[in-house]
């Protein structure tokens, strides 16, 4: 009996916790569409509450700030998307999952709208998203780099190509065309990255 109580009494305590995090999970990805559509500057913590539909109060009771709450949406991001590209390069090969990859981003438009926002938006040095866009832009060339080195050990890759440049203007070109289709999207993405794959694929 004891024991039962003591397990009942663990659950209350948990319920809480879980419909908070529930809550907390909510918040941030209605954030994530208010910051897509307005952007981060343009918003009060005030303004973007009411666009989610909730207080200021609430949203500052799960994350304290306006900045933190940019940051747990940035990191939300990742954890989506993250994982699935990963699996799609390790089972495909960077040349043959880059397209694939811009053709699952044609479908998630509110999520390039929120990564090119922030981008034009954190040039400005005191942006609280400015170190986190170029940690993640360094790790983005870094990993490019080590997919097309593994590239060209299966000799998928033409050889004497200088890698830390190409990985460069992979990223450009991935980072360039969806502002392009974020302006007109008949614009084929993953029909421009397959092109440009094909210039620097092993023709043998």
């Amino acid at each position: 009996m004891a024991e039962a109580t003591r397990t009942s009494a663990r659950s209350r305590k948990r319920a809480p916790y879980a419909n908070g995090e529930r809550k907390r999970a909510e918040l941030v990805d209605a954030a994530f569409r208010a910051f897509a559509e307005k952007g981060y500057q343009s918003l009060s913590i005030r303004q973007l509450a009411e666009l989610i539909g909730t207080s200021h109060t609430l949203l500052l009771h799960h994350f304290g700030s306006k900045d933190a709450l940019l940051e747990a949406v940035l990191v939300r991001r990742e954890e989506l998307e993250g994982p699935w590209r990963q699996g799609l390069i390790d089972d495909r090969g960077l040349l043959a999952a880059v397209p694939e990859v811009m053709r699952h981003n044609a479908e998630i438009r509110g999520v390039i709208q929120l990564d090119v926002t922030l981008r034009a938006e954190a040039d400005r040095p005191d942006h609280p998203a400015r170190a986190f866009i170029r940690r993640r832009d360094a790790d983005f060339v870094r990993s490019i780099r080590s997919e097309l080195e593994r590239e060209l050990g299966a000799g998928r890759l033409k050889p004497g190509l200088d890698l830390g440049v190409l990985a460069r203007q992979i990223v450009s070109l991935i980072e360039g065309i969806q502002v392009a289709w974020l302006y007109d999207d008949s614009i084929d993405m993953a029909a421009h990255l397959e092109a440009f794959m094909a210039l620097i694929r092993n023709p043998r």
